[in-house]
């Protein structure tokens, strides 16, 4: 054999070796229905933590790595953070939450889920509060195939408060003093 062919040879042998590693791996069957069940069994879970007020239960429902965009609030990010923040939502709160999913599609390792909630708020001394609100999560299987939350935000359906009303005395007596100023 000579040089030319032994290095010929080399190079084959090398590029089989690396295009035979860069092949995707055969995709792996996926039960859909397990799959859904799973997402909709976590939703379930979420549900029942959240209306017996129980932070720790719900932050186990999380990803450590999990993010939350409440409505009008900063960005909470990490377990434990999501955790202080239910804490401190059901420390000064009684609340419940109706969840109505509208859409859940998987791929892969990857789910979200979107749909309408409606929570009632309770404070420790006042009157309920309803609020209704649409959410977008995604969620993410992890080794061992368990579901977790790994990104959460929701969105008022609700309107915004109402600018307060000027009161027309007030104008009407500003405008009639410009006016008087006007004529001395």
């Amino acid at each position: 054999m000579t040089l030319r062919n032994m290095g010929l040879c080399a190079f084959t042998l090398t590029s089989v070796l690396t295009f035979a590693g860069c092949q995707a791996k055969p995709e792996e069957k996926r039960d859909i229905a397990a799959d859904t069940a799973a997402v909709n069994a976590l939703r379930g879970k979420f549900s029942a933590a959240f209306n017996s007020n129980d932070a720790a239960a719900l932050a186990a429902l999380y990803a450590d790595d999990a993010i939350v965009m409440p409505a009008d609030q900063p960005v909470v990010e990490g377990r434990p953070a999501i955790q202080s923040l239910y804490d401190a939502m059901f420390k000064a709160n009684a609340v419940k939450i109706a969840i109505a999913p509208l859409e859940t599609q998987l791929a892969g390792d990857w789910a979200y889920d979107r749909g309408n909630a409606t929570t009632t708020i309770t404070p420790k001394s006042g009157k309920p509060i309803e609020e209704s609100a649409r959410y977008l999560v995604v969620l993410k299987r992890l080794s061992g195939g368990l579901w977790k939350v790994y990104r959460e935000m929701d969105k008022s359906n609700n309107p915004p408060p109402a600018a307060p009303a000027k009161k027309a005395g007030k104008t009407a007596a500003k405008k009639a003093g410009k006016k008087a100023g006007k004529k001395k």
